[in-house]
């Protein structure tokens, strides 16, 4: 009895300084730039992604994606918009923003006529909640920047209105939404 005792006692103890160990390992990794990998999660604040994101739709980021890539058309990111003073110094949209990447760096993107076109080709976009109904003059975009618009063009305070996204200013990529749970699934289906 005194035996089986002592043995899981050092069993405990050693599981006790594995669990250490392994948490200081993780804390280590986390603080040496391992923490642009891990999922963040997002509060969809509005209804400017409508379809695809409704208001109070909680989503997983995943801010290591574009480590090594690009965002692609079609993406769905989170970003810190640009500075206050384009957008008139309100200090309340310092707070991550999302929206989708239709426009890539080099491009030359244009809204009229209800379509999104892009080097003069329509854009195909069954995501969106109708046609626009504004007009966006011809612009080509520059390098490091791309274009991102709500899925609710008509209802979305995007790139129409304050113009490029640097791509410093992109957080992550959106990947799946975690709440309500209704709605759990790829932000992509």
């Amino acid at each position: 009895m005194v035996y089986s005792l002592r043995f899981w006692s050092s069993t405990q103890v050693m599981s006790r300084k594995i669990g250490l160990a392994l948490s200081g390992g993780l804390l280590v990794a986390l603080n040496y730039g391992c923490v642009g990998s891990v999922p963040r999660s997002f509060d969809v604040p509005g209804s400017s992604m409508e379809p695809t994101l409704q208001v109070d739709d909680s989503l997983l980021i995943s801010p290591g994606v574009y480590r090594n890539a690009h965002p692609q058309r079609g993406d769905i990111v989170t970003f810190t918009p640009p500075p206050p003073p384009a957008l008139g110094g309100d200090p309340m949209r310092q707070d991550p923003w999302i929206f989708r990447v239709i426009g890539l760096p080099g491009e030359t993107i244009e809204v009229r006529d209800g379509q999104t076109l892009i080097n003069e080709v329509p854009l195909s976009e069954p995501y969106i909640s109708e046609p626009p109904t504004y007009t966006f003059e011809a612009v080509t975009i520059p390098e490091d920047a791309y274009v991102v618009l709500g899925d609710n063009r008509n209802n979305a305070f995007d790139s129409t209105h304050w113009g490029f996204l640097p791509e410093e200013n992109i957080i992550g990529r959106a990947a799946f939404i975690y709440s309500p749970a209704g709605r759990l699934g790829s932000v992509y289906d």
